[in-house]
């Protein structure tokens, strides 16, 4: 087939051989093989441990429960030992207890310690009453005793009253016959009792 020719000097166009269809690529198969199965990952384990949260209006955890029963123990161990110390070692002084004679390893039941004291001042034996003076006396002995019986006009001591015991201390009053004086020459014997449950020489007043 040919084409008149074109005016103007063109060359005619030539037809383009048609070129065959690139072969297509067969189709894929319906079904493919399934991929092989991964083994199951390990659990990780959690870097820190989980706290508990515990909202503010409830009770602690038992934990710091324990601890504060611990404190308030050791508090008052604390507080009781303290107790302990100052009732013993301060007043009355129960670990420092020097209500004994001096003269004497023990103390006496106070009728007869005060009929044997009593026996030493009736003889005006100062030296053998201040045997019977407590080591724990604000006075020494031998002041205690002549600073009261170093009379010797004043005899015959005996026993007026005595009063009930006052914690460690009994009050025992005294009357004397003093010559040329109508009236009795009175005193009281402040006995302070020493761990044994007997008596000493504390004071005169």
């Amino acid at each position: 087939m040919t084409y008149p020719p074109q005016q103007g000097g063109q060359y005619p166009q030539q037809p383009y051989p048609q070129q065959p269809y690139a072969q297509q690529p067969p189709p894929y198969p319906a079904q493919q093989p399934p991929y092989p199965q991964q083994p199951p990952y390990p659990p990780q384990q959690q870097p820190y441990p989980q706290q508990q949260w515990v909202q503010p209006g409830y009770p602690p955890q038992p934990k710091k429960r324990r601890l504060l029963w611990l404190w308030i123990s050791l508090g008052v161990v604390v507080v009781l030992a303290g107790g302990v110390g100052i009732t013993g070692f301060v007043a009355p002084g129960f670990f420092l207890n020097k209500n004994h004679p001096v003269g004497a390893a023990r103390t006496l039941a106070e009728p007869q310690f005060m009929n044997e004291l009593l026996g030493k001042l009736n003889v005006h034996d100062l030296a053998g009453a201040a045997a019977y003076v407590c080591a724990s006396a604000d006075e020494s002995p031998a002041s205690l005793v002549h600073g009261h019986f170093a009379d010797p006009n004043v005899g015959h001591y005996r026993v007026r009253e005595v009063e009930p015991l006052h914690e460690i201390t009994q009050f025992v009053h005294v009357d004397s016959d003093y010559p040329g004086n109508p009236m009795p020459y009175s005193a009281t014997f402040m006995l302070r009792q020493g761990p044994d449950g007997g008596f000493c020489l504390f004071g005169v007043i």
